[in-house]
């Protein structure tokens, strides 16, 4: 049985996560890549072919990971920018020293990139996402003067709280504002400080447990301190935990004696590294005493919420996110230990984005909410799905908070950049007039709610009116990206992202816009052999998509085309009229031998099955069972018109569908209009 491939996912799951620990609590580290940058004056990554005439294993595996591979570029660059900047050929000598010393510390930042032998599959991605966070820090901290002179006016900027004057913390203070303006996708001031954890092999996939051997209480003796991490099935964020021996023979011989579920077992023969029940706690009968801030508010915590360990001058401290004091600032703070139940604040930041005391309604305008309920029908699951990403989670903090961010992401695998989705929709828009319709709705929706968040940019970012508008739009098409859940078997979704997906469309962009000059010649002699040949999979009768246009409509059965034929969604062109209320292009169709009872079929699969379970919805409404006919529809939406035009046309009120329901169930007081329902109900019966 292979342990390892869990093992990986967990540390995939987790190079995400592991960013979000240090108080901005932003969205997804997307690494950037390539081998030891900086050292010299060069630019260009080296060929994968030269790997192994790298200086170091760090440079080595940097060179050969495919995901590190522009960081060599990315940090060279921005450290000669950060280079010339200087204004004296001294300084400019002492910011190279600077940067030699940094590469130099990656080893103790990131020690599973640093074997002799480059690293294989845990102990490599562990690595990889170490190398990631360090480096994009780096880059942040290089970058800082150029970012904070392109964004001279923002909503909030992290400020040292406690411990100003002190060498530690005014280090930190620069790091975490330099970070806060990078274009990263998370805010760390740690960089290579931060002390990393190594996976540890043969205890279990999840829990997975990494150790450090650190001297956590700056006593001169350094001891094993174990990491757990429960992955919770990845339905919940990340936990995790850490847990201490006093010496690596004790960790050896609790292996040793450890029973299965290994991992379980010798976590429970450790001790905790900070024993939050025992630290001391401010009495609740004397306010006065509150402190700005809170510290852990349990050993068991969220990856957002976890400690991480770092070194400073050789000591070690402790970076921490906290619970803030009411109306009071103090979101990140820094520790040193001397005892599990024993520790001095050294700094104290007000490091999180202030949500709570803002005007934040910009981003939860009705424009905005109205826009997402417009994109929810067009999507493979039928609604707007935010899922537990914490891309989805922070998307709201990125676009109030580091808008930037937004304009420079660079997409993981599988996501969609705004001009997918716009291709994506335009081309939904092609597979039914109810589509069409909907997209309709959508780029209406989207334009206002464009119009409505532009003034958020201009008047709290300083931003030009163009600039407003475009950094609207990266947000509205993010919120559609990041909430676009699909089964990646399903080859819908690819069919939909084709670019010449429309150009495979004329007839029926030709039958949506009533065109019915167009659509004879595209039909040519034959046209009910050549409307059969380009109806698709996803794809409507022509029948239904000229079903707004009766004089379309009416030429198209006269050319002879089905008008009892079902389409992707199940239903015949009569349905179809009867859900958008189409009482004449109803009656057109029962006038050319439409079946008033045929049942609708199922609809082709574009539902979710892999990812949030609160998003596997579909595109088939609930009350969308096989088996429906014209009737039911009419009833549903609240059409007393249709519903007589059916009954008179012989439809049957009492036919059951595959539900074993009537037309008569689906009555619903969807106009308001008490009266008119009772009205078709009484029609029904």
């Amino acid at each position: 049985m292979n342990h390892e491939a869990p093992r990986l996912n967990i540390l995939r799951r987790l190079r995400a996560w592991l960013g979000l620990a240090i108080g901005l609590a932003l969205s997804a580290v997307s690494p950037m890549s390539g081998s030891a940058a900086g050292q010299g004056d060069g630019g260009a990554a080296k060929p994968r072919s030269d790997c192994d005439s790298a200086p170091t294993a760090i440079d080595r595996l940097i060179c050969a990971e495919p995901s590190l591979a522009v960081i060599e570029a990315a940090l060279d660059a921005a450290f000669r920018d950060y280079r010339e900047r200087a204004a004296r050929p001294a300084e400019r000598d002492a910011r190279l020293v600077e940067q030699r010393l940094w590469l130099e510390a990656r080893a103790r930042a990131c020690p599973a990139a640093t074997p002799n032998a480059l690293p294989a599959g845990a102990r490599r991605e562990s690595a990889v996402a170490c190398l990631s966070r360090i480096y994009q820090q780096r880059v942040a901290v290089l970058r800082y003067e150029r970012n904070a002179a392109a964004w001279p006016r923002v909503r909030f900027r992290p400020a040292l709280v406690e411990g100003a004057g002190t060498k530690l913390c005014e280090e930190l203070q620069r790091d975490l504002v330099a970070s806060f303006f990078g274009r990263g996708l998370f805010v760390n001031p740690l960089g290579e400080r931060e002390i990393g954890f190594t996976p540890m092999p043969g205890l279990g996939d999840d829990p997975m447990v990494l150790r450090a051997d650190i001297d956590a209480y700056n006593l001169g003796k350094p001891f094993p301190i174990l990491q757990w991490i429960e992955d919770n099935g990845g339905l919940q964020l990340s936990t995790v935990e850490y847990r201490a021996f006093a010496s690596p023979l004790e960790l050896l011989g609790a292996i040793g004696r450890g029973v299965e579920p290994l991992a379980k077992s010798v976590r429970t023969a450790a001790y905790a590294v900070i024993d939050v029940d025992r630290l001391p706690r401010p009495d609740p009968k004397k306010p006065i005493t509150q402190p700005r801030a809170a510290f852990a508010r349990g050993s068991i915590l969220t990856v957002d919420e976890m400690p991480r360990f770092f070194r400073h001058q050789d000591r070690i401290y402790l970076l921490s996110p906290m619970k803030p004091a009411s109306d009071k600032p103090g979101d990140l703070g820094v520790y040193r230990l001397y005892g599990p139940a024993q520790l001095h604040r050294a700094c104290l930041f007000d490091a999180h984005m202030p949500i709570a005391r803002s005007s934040d309604r910009a981003l939860a305008l009705p424009e905005v909410e109205e826009f997402g309920r417009a994109a929810g029908p067009l999507l493979p699951t039928g609604r707007l799905c935010a899922g537990l990403s914490d891309t989805a989670r922070t998307l709201a903090e990125h676009a109030a908070w580091r808008p930037w961010v937004l304009d420079r992401r660079r997409p993981a695998p599988g996501d969609l950049s705004g001009e997918q989705i716009a291709l994506y929709m335009r081309n939904r828009a092609l597979t039914g007039p109810e589509k069409a319709r909907q997209y309709r709705a959508y780029v209406s929706a989207r334009d206002a709610a464009i119009a409505a968040l532009t003034p958020f940019y201009r008047n709290e970012f300083g931003r030009t009116a163009a600039e407003a508008q475009r950094f609207a739009a990266l947000y509205l098409d993010r919120k559609i990206s990041d909430g676009f859940e699909t089964d990646p078997d399903d080859p819908s979704t690819l069919m939909l992202l084709a670019a010449d997906y429309a150009g495979k469309h004329d007839v029926q962009q030709a039958a949506l816009a009533g065109d019915t000059l167009a659509l004879r010649n595209l039909l040519g002699p034959e046209p009910k052999a050549i409307a059969k040949g380009v109806t698709r999979e996803l794809d409507e009768p022509l029948l239904a998509d000229a079903i707004e246009h009766p004089v379309t409509l009416r030429a198209l059965l006269e050319l002879g085309l089905d008008p009892n034929e079902i389409g992707a969604s199940g239903r015949t062109p009569l349905m179809t009229a009867a859900r958008l209320d189409l009482v004449e292009a109803a009656a057109i169709l029962l006038a050319h031998g439409a079946a008033p009872d045929t049942g609708a079929g199922d609809a082709v699969a574009q539902t979710d099955s892999t990812g949030d379970p609160l998003c596997m919805k579909g595109d088939v409404a609930l009350s969308d069972a096989p088996g429906r006919t014209a009737l039911s529809y009419a009833a549903e939406l609240g059409s007393p018109e249709m519903v007589r035009l059916l009954l008179d046309h012989g439809a049957d009120a009492a036919r059951l569908d595959n539900d074993g329901r009537r037309a008569v169930d689906y009555v619903r007081n969807r106009t308001g209009d008490a009266a008119r329902s009772a009205k078709i109900a009484e029609m029904l019966r």
